[in-house]
């Protein structure tokens, strides 16, 4: 058996134009109370009939502080992070042959012996990693569906198999990429040899890939899940200016994240629900989705003090993070 190794990280330099993107507007809002307006027991604004937002007996024009409403727009950074090398990143490729049965997705003795030797070789140790990716690969042998199915199959069985050796089963990403990303020629066996293959990848930290995030206010209205149309346009103007890095990246991975106001629970939805709104609408302006998975955060990852508004400001929001092709 060969199992090829090595060590890389994250690198996108001279991909991204610029460090930070910032849209027109006024002051972000806080998602904590809102003066003046009327709001539903889910503490949405409630709308009339005409879309406009219902104002309470007491508002003023000073109130107008709610995006959407009165006529107020975006103001909140996009920034556009450039993962570090401190975050380490280990891959390791194993053979198909290595691991299953042909045509089958079932781990052989053997393969769960190479899955074995994956763990003591990968450098973090995935256990303890921030995430650990499995990425199934195909030759163009067959049609693309059957491909694309059997290659997310052997990525779940490799991830089943590790969580049954004790690694966290919600730090595991499986991805299936079917014939999309050879690494030899189809024409020849041992190109396609090589590009049967599963990916096995620790990501120490979240640092490690190149980010774009999101404040939650600049898509979303006050606790929806829900793009607005300017949301729409702020996702269009970033997918402009990161359509190579996307195209070319091994892995994206879209993380809804909120404050810690309210409960946990809905917290965890509302965060899924918006991780899953952008990686749709990314979907649909072209990104391949077979290399993207979501994530609900909650409050778990804050980045800023839950103490302050401004600081719960920067806890709510959507990142959109990437890790570059690995290279053969």
């Amino acid at each position: 058996m060969r199992i090829s190794k090595k060590i890389f990280v994250s690198s996108l330099a001279g991909i991204i134009a610029s460090s930070l993107f910032l849209v027109a507007g006024t002051q972000a809002q806080a998602d904590v109370g809102s003066p003046g307006y009327v709001e539903s027991t889910r503490g949405n604004i409630v709308t009339s009939g005409s879309g406009d937002c219902v104002h309470t007996g007491y508002w003023k024009s000073e109130m107008a502080n709610i995006v959407g409403c009165d006529g107020v727009v975006l103001d909140a950074p996009v920034e556009v992070i450039q993962g570090e090398p401190t975050g380490l990143v280990g891959a390791i490729v194993v053979p198909e042959a290595a691991l299953f049965a042909f045509d089958k997705a079932d781990l052989t003795d053997e393969g769960k012996a190479a899955i074995d030797d994956v763990r003591k070789e990968l450098r973090p140790e995935i256990s303890t990693a921030y995430a650990g990716i499995i990425i199934g690969h195909t030759d163009s042998t067959g049609s693309a569906e059957y491909n694309l199915g059997l290659s997310k199959r052997r990525a779940q069985a490799v991830g089943d198999y590790l969580v049954s050796t004790g690694v966290p089963a919600d730090i595991l990403r499986e991805v299936g990429r079917g014939e999309e990303d050879p690494v030899a020629s189809n024409d020849t066996e041992e190109g396609r040899a090589q590009n049967r293959r599963v990916e096995v990848i620790a990501i120490a930290e979240p640092r490690a890939l190149d980010a774009i995030r999101f404040p939650s206010v600049v898509l979303f209205p006050r606790r929806s899940a829900e793009l607005t149309e300017q949301g729409k346009e702020v996702l269009a103007t970033q997918l402009q200016e990161a359509r190579d890095m996307l195209s070319r990246a091994t892995y994206i991975e879209v993380i809804g994240h909120t404050d810690d106001v309210g409960d946990d629970a809905y917290n965890m939805e509302l965060s899924e629900q918006r991780a899953e709104s952008v990686r749709n609408y990314l979907i649909g302006a072209g990104v391949d989705g077979s290399k993207m998975v979501t994530v609900g955060a909650g409050e778990s990852m804050p980045i800023a003090s839950n103490k302050t508004d401004e600081g719960r400001a920067e806890n709510r929001r959507v990142e959109v993070m990437v890790l570059g092709r690995v290279q053969q």
